[in-house]
């Protein structure tokens, strides 16, 4: 099989020849841009610097060559533009923890007087930073901003509906120039076109808005379904019908090129339970992610690509029922997620994308042969009847030995057969 190929039997729910295998395909299955010079110089390959995918996460691309070493089946149309609004386009050069990379040329960048930067809002710095890069720190957090104006006795729905925005020719224009170099691999091509989650906290504070109105505080905005329920309702609804605008624009430029759309990155669990009830979700959330949903399904070939971490055993059959193809990251190590629970349970429903190897402890602290034995035990849970892509549980963080990625490429193609 091809690796399209490969990765469309496994949405199938049947068995590939090779379970496919995600490293860089898509928002939260990224690599620290540290660890991918430590990768490119691994593998031997040409000397170059990590573009950045994210200066949000500090991930960058994994560019074909390291794609093909790692043996990857899916394949980014790299984002247009990232969390700060910055472009993607042209580049210069940032060192990142004592490593050189490249960063978007429009991005600006100032001391924050403590050893920390500060980022600004499509690179405009004569309004307040939105992101802050600690000085003992490897991401970008987002800062909150605010709304002074918010009316909390008449609550304007528009100010939150900003971060929806149709796309612009300048990023179709992109996109096709990125899918010409790309489709000839032969991977299946994953694209987030658009903002179409709803309420992400990673995008609540509007850190690529210069002057962000509504709801701008993550505390607030998960309070707001209680406080403001007719707003909400207003923002997703208006918000969705942008999100299918821009996804029949898509399918207008791209059609079957594009095999998986990532719509929603809003996490619903914590690592211990439920961030809200199921009835919350089904009366709120469900409704907006089917509309999306059905649409795509009843006018495209695309698959598509949910994203929540958490302890989120319950919300899944209303993730399924909503429409989703595919959920990630498959957080194991979250409570209840156990992988073969997780299988045997609704394997047959949704695949299951990630969950391949602990994150936040055995990648990070584990030795290689630990590493070895959660891979090959995962692969053997989660690829029974097909429903599975191989990824680690959310991006490879910053200082992972190089020695335990190596381990987990190894082991997966160990089970491949390709040892």
């Amino acid at each position: 099989m091809t690796s399209r190929e490969r990765v469309l039997t496994a949405f199938a729910h049947k068995e590939p020849d090779k379970v496919p295998v995600d490293f860089g395909g898509m928002c939260t299955s990224m690599v620290n841009c540290q660890v991918v010079a430590q990768l490119r110089d691994y593998y031997g390959l040409e000397k170059r610097l990590p573009k950045i995918n994210d200066m949000c996460t500090m991930t960058a691309y994994v560019e074909p060559d390291l794609g093909e070493a790692m043996g990857v089946d899916v394949q980014q149309l790299y984002n247009f533009g990232d969390t700060y609004g910055h472009k993607n386009v042209e580049w210069k050069e940032w060192e990142y923890r004592g490593t050189p990379i490249l960063i978007p040329s429009n991005a600006v960048l100032k001391d924050d007087g403590e050893g920390g930067t500060y980022v600004f809002p499509q690179g405009d710095d004569s309004v307040a930073p939105s992101g802050h890069f600690p000085a003992d720190g490897y991401y970008f957090d987002n800062l909150e901003r605010p709304d002074e104006d918010f009316d909390e006795d008449d609550p304007d729905p528009s100010g939150n509906v900003e971060d929806y925005m149709p796309v612009s020719d300048e990023q179709i224009a992109y996109h096709h120039k990125v899918m010409e170099e790309i489709k000839p691999l032969n991977r299946a091509i994953q694209v987030g076109p658009c903002y179409s989650c709803l309420g992400d906290a990673n995008n609540i504070p509007g850190p690529n808005i210069k002057h962000p109105r509504g709801i701008r505080s993550i505390a607030d905005w998960y309070m707001a379904p209680l406080l403001y329920p007719e707003m909400v309702e207003e923002v997703f609804e208006r918000g969705t019908d942008i999100a299918i605008e821009n996804f029949k624009r898509y399918w207008e430029e791209f059609g079957s090129d594009i095999d998986i759309v990532y719509i929603c990155g809003t996490d619903y669990g914590s690592q211990n339970s439920l961030m809200m009830s199921t009835d919350t979700f089904e009366e709120l959330y469900l409704p907006y992610y089917k509309k999306m949903n059905d649409w795509i399904h009843s006018n495209t070939t695309w698959k598509t690509l949910k994203h929540s971490c958490g302890a989120i055993f319950d919300m899944i059959p209303l993730l399924i029922e909503s429409g989703f193809d595919a959920l990630n990251p498959v957080q194991c190590s979250a409570t209840g997620m156990d992988p073969k629970k997780l299988k045997d349970t609704y394997g047959k429903d949704i695949l299951f994308w990630g969950g391949g190897i602990d994150t936040q402890q055995v990648l990070p602290f584990g030795t290689p042969e630990q590493v070895r034995e959660q891979v090959l035990e995962r692969l053997e849970i989660f690829s029974k009847d097909g429903g599975y892509i191989f990824n680690t549980i959310h991006n490879i963080q910053a200082n992972t030995p190089i020695e335990n990625i190596v381990a987990m490429v190894e082991a997966v193609r160990e089970f491949n057969g390709d040892k």
